[in-house]
Parts: structure tokens; C-alpha cells; sequence
């Protein structure tokens, strides 16, 4: 650089003559006596880092009023929020100007990073709001204390790292969780900078309310200002910072009317068990968010159901029209009776239209808002593993809608001629091509899932919001990723039945034949290398161990689930106190009685030459039947018990099954969720939770003090005696 260059330990003689001459002083500390003087001076001051800089880039030296080190923050414009303390301020202000940043006293969209000391305010939610960084008070203090590298840019990725973290300065306790998602949610609390205590503490800043488990708080005397919702914590998370509570605040959920009121002029409790039985199968109906449109009972009363059918259609999930925006006039007739070809075809429609929306929910819920460009931190996922859960969605996504849409307008203008066959025979070509590529690669899916949630905190955080969604129906990602995986066999089984109501002289019996077998050929090109042979073993063991068992319940397409050993409550099936399994499959319940004298008959000859079964048949009950799980309240007059209400599918009737669960090892409340995620999937439904119902067992009449005795007994003599003995590994594999 062409100048003068004179030396000096104060560089004060040189202050008068700055005035005439154009004088720069270089000091190499901005603090101390000599600095101080130089500038309440007015002298124009500059840092070594300045110089060495412009000197290396041959760029003249930069004018400034105010002392300039360096310029690590050059083009940066800073805010500042959250600060009580002004002479804190003042120096942080000070530091940035030094550095060649700009501070601004109001945020704007011109403002390039927030300075906080909070996670609050107006300031900090109009950051959040627009995706302007928010820094911490140590990201100015690091930047400085790197003053000297020329190379220092306060932007950098690596000063990235210097975020307000989202639970900065926050307390955080939790009510509702499980012992093991608390343990997590603590964890993730420090992570985030936050910390925990226990409920009630005077520390604590935000109660955490998971709002499925808890509908009212309890009464604390020291209740934080922010009462908020589980999906509060996860939202934080995904955005790397503090959601806006007023948005999550927990709302106090009144408790719907359970039972008969006192005042009931009801006679007798066959009268109150029949219209508690209503009131709970109605709920089910009203709380479903799938839920539509509700048939007229002289409708209902019309139809015919199929045994072997996926669900009544007269309480289907109609979400879909809500979601693709399509809607079809209601069937209507002279006489109100709708056939059995029609009805089995009404069916098929709900299913379509619901899976379809399972699907929409994948690409809106999931995928848009994943790839979403423009949201605070930036996508969610790198493109590739993006591309890898979702890519092969869309053109399964597009074949059904057209399904869903040609078979809505056969409804809409139905008679018996129209074939519902030339449906999936037109499509047939594109179910092809759809299909392979997502089925095939359904193991990377899961696994690349997996991975992303356990090495990216947004993700797992982005999954766990989700799963709180109504649309989601507390499903996680891979449980709905499934639903393609098993909705061809689903549709094979509706047209089978379909074809059962079709006259044979109908010109659609052939179609809906040639329609199946076209289904069925498309499903051997995917599984023809993803054959799984040791469940159909499984399936045959238990077969083999059942007496009378009828041959239907053997089926390709049927998949074994769990096993529950049980007491029957009521008299509809073997007898109150009978020691009953309930054999769990993807679509219905085998329910047989347990021999007690199995083991004890195979030492006679006798036994020998035509050995007993260990169970025999009672009945097997199709899922599609069950329209309520019942989850019966503990008590000392009622403990381990569950019931589930079944409609007769030829006298519309609804019929109570109760149990109870011969061992206390065995967790109700997981076994419930199971039976009634597998409903769901039958149904083509993701809202288990509302086919789940708690009630007190007085209300029906349910009593298990008298049995108590029974069970200890009987889970000994169980335990010595009943096992899967051939194929105790097979079993427990496929459960």
C-alpha cells in the first residue's frame, strides 16, 4: 500500500494533524486508555485484520466512522432482542460494528440474523416466521475472538453451530407419556438446551400434556405459564426452534357422557346393556374424523352384507372426497334396498376412496411438507432419501384415483349391467408398472425411514408431529407406507365377492373373473421373489392344532398376528368361565376352547392312536364385523377384561363378546391397540384410535371377582401344559 507508515506507542501526537491529513491508525487492541482516547478523538481506526486484508486483496482501506477490525461480518444486518441489561447490549452492538456489520433497532425482512437472549416475543417469532437465523450472544463472541483470521466469515456453516437452541432458558415438565417416551423427551430437552423437572416444580416454564392420555389436568398448585401439547416439544424440534405456545396450548377436553344417568326410567339392565351397546357403536361412527356421511337406518336395513366382506359400508370412512375433491350422488332406489352385487361394489368404492386418501395424506402430509424448500432450516431430507421413501408413491397415487373415479361413476349411475370387471382390466397395464418398483424396494424404504429418524433430530421430530395428525390417525410413516403392500389382495377379495352376486349370465361374471385373475398375476410378477414361506408353516400348525377348524381359515393372503389366551365373560360362545384362545389374523379372530385335559389324554392307548387337539372351534369372526373394541375399566370387581361388539351380518344385530385376559403378564392395553390397528387395516382406515372405546364394566353388566380364583389355577395348569411345541421358534417369529 502506498502511504506513510510512522510508529508510535500512543499515536496521540498524531490526533491534531488527522484533521489535515488523511490519517488511519492501526491499533491492535480496541479496548485500554490508549483506545479509548484515540477515539473520543474522532480518529479513524482500524484493526491489523483490515489492513492485511485490504493490503492481500489490493483493495483501498475502508471508511468508517466508527473503529474497524475486521470485516467478518461485512453485509450482515443484526437485530437484537431480549437483552435487559443496556451496557450488555452496548458491547455486543460495539462488537458487531467492529466487524463491518450493521445493527438495526426493529426486524425486518432486510434484518440477516436475530441476536437473542430469549425464545419469545415479536421479534423472535417474525425471525422464526421468515427463516432469519437466530443467533446467540456467544455466535458475536466467537466471531470476535476470531478477529484476526482474515478468512473469518461469521455466516459460515461452522458458526451455524451457534444457534439459539430451542428449549434456551425453558423448563420443561411432562404429564401423560409413557416412562420410556418421557426418558426420550428428556433427553432430547438437554440436547435442545432446555432442561426438566418434575410436575408441579416452581422451575418449571412449560407443562408438556400428551393430550391422548390426558383429557383433564390434575389439580397442581403450581401450574406454568405455558400449558402446551405433546406436539408442541416434537414442532420445536423439526423447526430447531420455539414454536409459538399459544398455537399448542392444551385445551381442557370435556368428558362425553358415559352410561345412564341416575334419573333413567329405564326398566331392568337388558335395557340399559342394549342402548349402552347403540351409544358405543354411534360414537365410534360420530368420532371417526373419516366419517361423512351416516346411511339412513331404512338404508342399512336393506342391504346385504357379505360374510367374507372388508367392511360394512354404512360405516366406511368417506375422507377422500374431502381430499381429491370428488363427490358422487347417493345410490338411490324405489323400494330403498340395494342388492348384494351393489352393495359388495359400494363397498369396494369406500375402500378405494379411503385408501386413496391414505395416500393423499402420504404426499401432502409427508412429502410436500418434507421437500418443502422455503421452511424454516430448509428441507426436511437431502433429495435421494426423499427420492428413496417417496418416489415410487405418485404413480400408485394416480392409477387409484382413476379407479376411484370410474368406479364412483358406476355407483352414481348404477345398474346391473355395469361391469365393474373392465375397471382394473383397463388398468391392469399400469398397476403393473406401478406397483413393482415400490413393492420390490419396500425394505429400503423402511430402512432408509429408520435410518433418518435415528441421525436426523428434524425428521424425528417431523415424524412424531405427524403422528399426532387426524389424518394420520397416530400411524407412523411405515405403518401407512404399507397399505399399497396389501391393498391388491384386498381388492382380489371384494371381487371375489362381487363375483359370488353376479349372475352368471351377467357379461360382467367374466370380466370380474378375467379382472381377478389379471390381480392375481400382477401379484405373483411383484412377490415371485419375496415369497414368505414360514409364515403359511406357521398358519398350517395352528390348523393342524385346532379341532374342526374349517378350511377357509387357511389362506394365502391371511397372515397370522398373535395369540391371547382368555376367560369367556358372557355366554356366547362356549359358556361364562370357559377357557378360550382367540387366534388373531390380519382379518378376522379365530376363537377356540382350550382342552384342559389335552396333555392328560395322550397317555391312554387310545389317545395314542387318534391323538386330541389342543383347541377346539368355535367360530372365526370376520374383523369387518367387529365395530368396536371395548376397553372395560379396572376395578376391584372387574379386572383384565376387554369385550369387542359384533353386528350380525344377516340379522343386524349387534353382539357382545367379553374376555378376560387369563394371565396379568399380558398388556391389555398393547393388545388392544394391535387388535384394533388390524381392524383398521381391514377397514382401510388409519384412525384406530376411534374404534377403541373405554367403559366401565357395570355398564354391561361385566363382573371378573367370582373368576379370579380360576385364573391363578388355570395359568398353571396352562403354563405345564399348552405350547406350540412343534414350532416354538416359527411362532414366535411371526408373531
Amino acid at each position: 500500500v502506498d502511504v506513510e507508515i510512522v510508529k508510535s506507542d500512543t499515536g496521540l501526537e498524531y490526533i491534531q494533524d488527522a484533521g489535515e491529513y488523511e490519517t488511519i491508525f492501526v491499533v491492535s487492541s480496541f479496548e485500554g486508555d490508549v483506545y479509548q482516547k484515540l477515539h473520543r478523538g474522532e480518529a479513524r481506526i482500524l484493526g491489523p485484520s483490515s489492513v492485511i486484508k485490504c493490503s492481500k486483496n489490493k483493495e483501498p482501506f475502508p471508511f468508517s466512522q466508527r473503529p474497524l477490525y475486521c470485516s467478518s461480518m461485512n453485509g450482515l444486518v443484526i437485530c437484537f432482542t431480549g437483552f435487559k441489561k443496556r451496557e450488555q447490549l452496548c458491547h455486543l452492538v460495539d462488537l458487531v460494528h467492529h466487524m463491518a456489520g450493521s445493527v438495526r433497532k426493529d426486524i425486518t425482512s432486510k434484518v440477516t440474523h436475530l441476536v437473542a437472549n430469549c425464545t419469545g416475543g415479536e421479534k423472535y417469532r417474525f425471525a422464526v416466521s421468515i427463516g432469519t437465523p437466530i443467533m446467540s450472544e456467544d455466535w458475536v463472541y466467537r466471531v470476535w475472538a476470531e478477529r484476526d483470521n482474515t478468512e473469518m466469515k461469521a455466516d459460515s456453516e461452522k458458526m451455524m453451530s451457534y444457534r439459539v437452541k430451542p428449549f434456551y432458558e425453558c423448563c420443561l415438565s411432562f404429564i401423560g407419556f409413557s416412562t420410556e417416551e418421557q426418558k426420550h423427551m428428556e433427553e432430547l430437552t438437554i440436547e435442545n438446551g432446555g432442561t426438566y423437572c418434575a410436575l408441579g416444580s416452581d422451575e418449571s416454564t412449560h407443562l408438556v400434556v400428551d393430550e391422548h392420555a390426558i383429557k383433564e389436568l390434575p389439580s397442581i398448585d403450581n401450574l406454568p405459564v405455558h400449558v402446551v401439547r405433546g406436539e408442541w416439544f416434537w414442532g420445536c424440534i423439526q423447526m430447531e426452534a420455539c414454536a409459538d405456545e399459544t398455537i399448542y396450548t392444551f385445551q381442557k377436553v370435556s368428558a362425553p357422557m358415559a352410561g345412564i344417568s341416575s334419573g333413567s326410567n329405564l326398566s331392568g339392565s337388558k335395557s340399559r346393556k342394549r342402548k349402552r351397546l347403540k351409544e358405543l357403536v354411534q360414537e365410534g361412527e360420530q368420532e371417526s374424523p373419516y366419517l361423512a356421511i351416516k346411511r339412513r337406518s331404512s338404508e342399512v336395513g336393506g342391504m346385504s352384507m357379505s360374510p367374507n366382506s372388508f367392511l360394512d359400508a354404512s360405516h366406511t370412512p368417506d375422507k377422500s372426497d374431502y381430499i381429491a375433491g370428488t363427490s358422487y350422488k347417493t345410490v338411490s332406489t324405489s323400494n330403498n334396498k340395494i342388492s348384494p352385487r351393489l352393495q359388495v361394489v359400494m363397498e369396494l368404492l369406500q375402500t378405494e376412496k379411503n385408501y386413496v386418501a391414505i395416500l393423499s395424506t402420504i404426499l401432502s402430509t409427508f412429502k410436500s411438507q418434507i421437500e418443502k424448500p422455503d421452511q424454516y432450516n430448509g428441507p426436511l431430507l437431502s433429495q435421494q432419501h426423499s427420492k428413496i421413501i417417496f418416489g415410487n408413491i405418485p404413480p400408485i397415487y394416480d392409477i387409484h384415483c382413476k379407479i376411484r373415479d370410474r368406479i364412483g361413476k358406476l355407483v352414481e349411475n348404477w345398474n346391473e349391467d355395469c361391469s365393474v370387471g373392465d375397471v382394473i382390466i383397463d388398468n391392469a397395464e399400469e398397476l403393473t408398472r406401478a406397483y413393482p418398483p415400490f413393492i420390490n424396494f419396500f425394505d429400503k424404504t423402511k430402512e432408509t425411514i429408520t435410518l433418518c429418524d435415528k441421525t436426523i433430530p428434524r425428521f424425528h421430530a417431523f415424524l412424531k408431529v405427524c403422528q399426532n395428525k387426524p389424518e394420520c390417525g397416530r400411524q407412523t410413516l411405515t405403518e401407512l407406507l404399507i397399505r399399497p403392500v396389501q391393498r391388491l389382495p384386498s381388492v382380489v377379495l371384494l371381487l371375489n365377492d362381487i363375483l359370488k352376486r353376479t349372475n352368471v349370465n351377467n357379461a360382467d361374471h367374466g370380466k370380474l373373473e378375467q379382472a381377478i385373475n389379471v390381480l392375481k398375476e400382477v401379484m405373483t410378477h411383484i412377490n415371485e421373489d419375496r415369497r414368505k414361506t414360514e409364515s403359511q408353516v406357521v398358519m398350517f400348525d395352528i390348523i393342524n392344532d385346532i379341532d374342526n377348524c374349517p378350511a377357509t381359515l387357511l389362506s394365502s393372503h391371511r397372515q397370522f398376528t398373535s395369540k391371547i389366551d382368555v376367560i369367556e365373560l358372557s355366554d356366547t360362545l362356549s359358556g361364562r368361565g370357559d377357557s378360550l384362545t382367540l387366534f388373531l389374523f390380519t382379518d378376522s379372530i379365530e376363537i377356540c376352547k382350550r382342552r384342559s385335559k389335552y396333555m392328560h389324554t395322550q397317555k391312554s392307548p387310545a389317545a395314542l392312536r387318534t391323538p386330541q387337539k389342543a383347541y377346539k372351534h368355535l367360530e372365526i369372526l370376520p374383523l369387518s364385523s367387529i365395530k368396536r373394541v371395548l376397553d372395560v375399566a379396572e376395578s376391584e370387581d372387574c379386572r383384565c377384561a376387554f369385550a369387542f361388539i359384533s353386528r350380525n351380518n344377516s340379522e343386524f344385530k349387534d353382539k357382545l363378546y367379553s374376555f378376560m385376559l387369563e394371565s396379568e403378564e399380558v398388556n391389555k392395553s398393547e393388545m388392544l391397540t394391535s387388535l384394533s390397528k388390524c381392524l383398521a387395516n381391514t377397514l382401510c382406515r388409519p384412525d384406530y384410535e376411534t374404534l377403541m372405546a373405554s367403559v366401565k364394566g357395570e355398564e354391561l353388566n361385566i363382573n371378573t371377582k367370582e373368576l379370579n380364583n380360576k385364573i391363578k389355577k388355570a395359568v398353571k395348569r396352562v403354563s405345564r401344559a399348552f405350547s406350540f411345541n412343534k414350532t416354538p421358534g416359527r411362532l414366535r417369529r411371526a408373531i
